[in-house]
């Protein structure tokens, strides 16, 4: 299992004491990020067996890495709305088209759900570092074109409280390699 932009590795932490994943690459651009993952983890600390399961890498998802193929399922955790719009197909290549799992799971923000936060003024992001937040339109045709250029089905649902005017918080895409689904 591949965490494309792991961050801290706040997923990676939620899934190492399962035992059904045997192989966990949490992969990032910063190796800040990296060295506050392996701090999580406890990296040091841990058993021979456990810490075998998890390597950490330094990694641009815009660039095509050998080191990321290979591997059944990618989450890419609130990390696309981090890359500026015009490297989206550079990402897009990389994991859809080279790196190609067979099951891809990405998170980003609703911009449209935005109105509900207090304190977020109008047209304002939720982090200071997103380049941008897809509306669930947006988000859908992004889905669709992605999956029809590199060869995935996927379906779009919504993570959490789905409001009946804004949508949920935040939209979820299981991306599913077409000759896998066969």
């Amino acid at each position: 299992m591949l965490d494309l932009g792991c961050g801290g590795g706040a997923l990676l932490a939620t899934l190492i004491g399962d035992r059904r994943f045997t192989e966990m690459v949490g992969s990032d651009v910063s190796t800040q990020a990296l060295t506050l993952a392996a701090r999580r983890l406890r990296l040091d600390r841990l058993p021979e067996r456990q810490r075998t399961r998890v390597t950490l890498r330094q990694s641009a998802l815009t660039y095509r890495d050998e080191r990321l193929c290979g591997y059944d399922a990618a989450v890419l955790m609130e990390v696309v709305e981090h890359v500026d719009p015009p490297r989206l197909p550079a990402l897009e290549d990389a994991v859809f088209g080279y790196a190609r799992p067979t099951t891809v799971v990405v998170t980003t923000p609703n911009v449209e759900h935005n109105v509900r936060y207090e304190g977020l003024p109008a047209g304002a992001f939720r982090h200071a570092d997103h380049r941008f937040e897809w509306t669930r339109a947006e988000f859908a045709d992004w889905v669709r074109r992605v999956g029809a250029t590199y060869g995935y089905t996927a379906v779009v649902h919504g993570v959490g409280p789905d409001d009946p005017e804004t949508g949920a918080p935040t939209q979820l895409a299981v991306f599913t390699r077409a000759e896998a689904a066969r």
